[in-house]
């Protein structure tokens, strides 16, 4: 059969989780193939825009199917660009993927396929107890960089609360991106290469402050963005747009204090359920979001040990699945409670779609690179709030 393949390469040198990123990022439609010496099957797994939405190994299929082939280092694989006509089956964000991935492998779950297994050292695990994910991206924007910076090992970049309204790419070297607690800096993800160092809020609403704290590992190249460009772009965009830009951005800096509250023990689930008695009943098996307009929303994780708070929302604020943003929250990963005076609007999907396509490949990189920073920082959130063994009695029925 004539396939469309568009790379393709050695697991030895690309491994799945990489190539799960790397294909988020591209955004693209289609089927990764792997094989491998020790079996006897090829294993698919099928891309909608990015995102995985089913896969096959063998007797295997769905998450089962691709987190199996997590421990397969060495073989080949090919991606092809296609139309795909599978039933969706997965329903999680890319970066939620790869980290319950490389947990499960961690914690032996997954095994290496080959006789007597890989050891760790040789699947090139990191123990996600004392290493932080690693975000990469290829870069694109050269045409928009103004000037370039280096930074020592330890140096702040970008100081947690301080104003700023300019934006890096890391062209060289790995940040640390932090949140302060009581307890000393809360640690979240590394961005390497191609990840920015800043944030919309602060480009388009200047003097905006700084969600987070970034430092140098290691010695790190910047490249200073021209914003004028992207201001030019972002003047064209609807106010729907405009509002998900800044939710966006609201949505990280309330996941950020979340993990924040609970690495303090400071959190208070009242604060998220109290007088929101209405569940948004989100139907899984479309996209669909609202916009508020008037009250506000909550967004909880429903864990063994209890709920995980992950962010308040309010007026102006998005809620529900929009097909560009892989956030791994609602509807599949997390309930919304609603206050009862909540008014919200639904958003035009397939309208907002389009404008993001239109997007430069820089303006699409950054809102994809701060989706990703949610979805990593709610996974920190979760792995802490287990940690820390939190229980919320009365308020962990799994019906809700």
């Amino acid at each position: 059969m004539n396939r469309n393949v568009v790379f393709k390469g050695s697991l030895n040198f690309l491994a799945l989780p990489e190539l799960v990123q790397f294909i988020g990022t591209t955004g693209s439609t289609g089927v990764l193939r792997l094989t491998t010496p020790y079996s006897r099957v090829t294993g698919s797994i099928y891309f909608l825009r990015g995102t995985p939405v089913n896969a096959f190994n063998g007797s295997l299929a769905g998450l089962d199917a691709l987190y199996s082939m997590f421990g397969w280092k060495r073989g080949e694989f090919d991606f092809s660009q296609e139309k795909i006509n599978v039933d969706t089956t997965i329903h999680m964000g890319q970066m939620e993927i790869v980290l319950n991935g490389l947990r499960m492998l961690d914690e032996g779950m997954i095994k290496g396929l080959e006789p007597g297994g890989l050891k760790k050292e040789e699947l090139g695990i990191f123990d996600t107890s004392f290493k932080l994910p690693l975000i990469t991206k290829p870069i694109t924007h050269h045409s928009l960089m103004v000037a370039e910076e280096e930074f020592a090992d330890g140096d702040r970049i970008i100081e947690e609360g301080e104003y700023g309204s300019w934006i890096w790419i890391v062209l060289n070297g790995v940040t640390e991106i932090s949140k302060k607690t009581l307890k000393g800096p809360a640690k979240i993800l590394k961005a390497g290469q191609g990840t920015f160092a800043g944030n919309t809020s602060s480009i388009f609403r200047g003097g905006y402050r700084r969600i987070v704290t970034i430092t140098a590992s290691g010695k790190v190249q910047l490249g200073v963005l021209d914003t004028q460009p992207l201001h030019e772009e972002y003047s064209r965009l609807s106010a729907e747009f405009r509002k998900i830009l800044f939710s966006l951005d609201n949505r990280f800096r309330e996941v950020t204090e979340r993990l924040t509250d609970i690495r303090s023990k400071t959190t208070k689930l009242e604060d998220f359920i109290d007088g929101r008695h209405a569940i948004a009943k989100l139907d899984k098996s479309k996209e669909e979001a609202f916009i508020i307009e008037r009250g506000s929303a909550s967004v909880l994780r429903n864990r063994e040990n209890g709920y995980i708070p992950l962010a308040n929302l309010n007026k102006d604020d998005f809620f529900g699945q929009i097909p560009f943003l892989d956030i791994s929250h609602e509807p599949h990963s997390s309930s919304v409670f609603l206050s009862k005076d909540l008014k919200a609007t639904a958003l035009d999907l397939e309208g907002l779609q389009k404008e993001y396509e239109q997007l430069s490949k820089t303006f699409r990189s950054i809102v994809k690179f701060t989706a990703n920073c949610i979805s990593i920082a709610t996974m920190t959130a979760c792995k802490l709030h287990s940690q820390t063994n939190e229980t919320n009695p009365g308020k962990t029925d799994s019906s809700i």
